[in-house]
């Protein structure tokens, strides 16, 4: 009896010995491959497990004799992908030093052995996340630019913005038009939720720092209402052109000549309301003029008038920024009409010679008070500059 107990053990180690002799030990985790992609704190892992390789890496245990038999490679590989897989615990929202472990499910384990001389270690593996790249923060506001352009109260802020490191991301203002200098703005990176604008920004590899900033508006043009509201250089300028225009007239004059030019001074207009039908302000230069009337006949004799000139400017603005003439909306000058003998407007006859302009200066002044009725005046004629 006790040979026989020693004899059947005998035979169960030889056929546990016959059971596992010739079987390759295959390790999976070394054919198991992880990618990650994203940036940190919202990565992503990528994996596939390379079957192809694991067969050409073990062909006798897969029963392959010919390593050029492409065909019986694939049919292992693909009995591979069919009975062998694993499952990572997380594949999402992945940071630098999070650590995934792969489970693998042995559900088709027995089928793959029976069918091969393999044994698979089915070994859970843990994989550390490395390597991400983080969002690089930035200040968006770094990169915008505000041009307030017009004239207040109707002034407009212009929002631009260049080498802005995200695309497709803008800015608003909380109000673009009908601006006053020191009025306050705010201004507003992105439309919808912070965390939607995050989130677009963060898909560029970019998180921003800040979403909204407040500004005060500056640098807009406003009328005039006082006189030492303009410049020198914007009063020289406005006397430049009118003297400049007068030339011109003067060339035309065949019965006449233009001896002398001079600047008595300027007044100022404005409403009482701040705003007139024919505007917010006219500036007014006034000039003497002296020319002298030829005589036909006589041409030795000369006859001297002395009269007084105007050109006024509607809705002047300060400052001057603009490349134009005159910092205003346009120039005005004397104007009249002849009917018959009888001169209307803005001239008056010696002769038959039609001066543009008023004999006096208080013709003058009287003739623009009726113009710019219900209107304050400011004046520096009598100051000596």
């Amino acid at each position: 009896m006790k040979g026989n107990i020693i004899k059947l053990s005998a035979v169960l180690l030889s056929a546990a010995a016959l059971s596992s002799c010739g079987r390759t030990e295959i390790d999976p985790n070394d054919y198991l491959a992880v990618h990650f992609s994203g940036l940190d704190t919202a990565a992503s892992a990528d994996y596939d497990i390379d079957c192809e390789k694991m067969v050409k890496d073990n062909l006798r245990a897969f029963r392959i004799k010919d390593e050029g038999d492409e065909t019986a490679i694939s049919r292992a590989a693909e009995r591979l992908e069919e009975n062998l897989s694993c499952i990572p615990d997380r594949d999402t929202m992945l940071s630098n030093g999070d650590i995934i472990t792969f489970a693998w499910d042995g559900s088709g384990l027995d089928e793959l052995e029976k069918s091969y001389k393999i044994r698979l270690s089915l070994i859970d593996r843990e994989v550390t996340v490395s390597g991400l790249e983080e969002a690089e923060p930035f200040d968006p506001f770094d990169f915008l630019s505000i041009d307030y352009c017009g004239t207040e109260p109707g002034g407009t802020a212009v929002l631009s913005c260049e080498d802005m490191p995200v695309k497709g991301i803008g800015f608003t203002a909380d109000k673009s038009s009908g601006l006053n200098n020191g009025d306050r703005i705010k201004i507003s990176f992105g439309s919808g939720s912070e965390e939607e604008i995050k989130d677009a920004c963060f898909a560029q590899g970019y998180i921003p720092s800040c979403f909204e900033r407040e500004y005060t508006v500056a640098g807009l043009q406003h009328y005039i209402t006082k006189l030492s509201s303009i410049s020198r250089d914007s009063y020289n300028k406005m006397d430049s052109y009118t003297q400049a225009e007068f030339r011109k007239l003067a060339g035309t004059w065949k019965d006449r000549e233009c001896t002398d030019i001079q600047l008595l001074g300027a007044e100022l207009y404005t409403p009482a309301e701040g705003e007139a039908k024919w505007g917010r302000n006219a500036l007014c230069f006034i000039y003497e003029v002296t020319a002298e009337i030829k005589k036909d006949k006589k041409p030795e004799k000369k006859e001297t008038v002395k009269y007084f000139y105007f050109t006024y400017f509607l809705n002047t603005v300060a400052p001057d920024k603009e490349e134009q003439p005159f910092p205003a909306e346009c120039a005005v000058f004397p104007s009249y009409s002849e009917f018959y003998t009888s001169i209307y407007g803005d001239a008056f006859k010696v002769g038959d010679i039609v001066f543009e302009g008023y004999r006096t200066l208080d013709e003058l002044e009287s003739a623009l008070a009726d113009c710019f009725e219900n209107s304050a005046c400011e004046t520096d004629i009598n100051n000596e500059e």
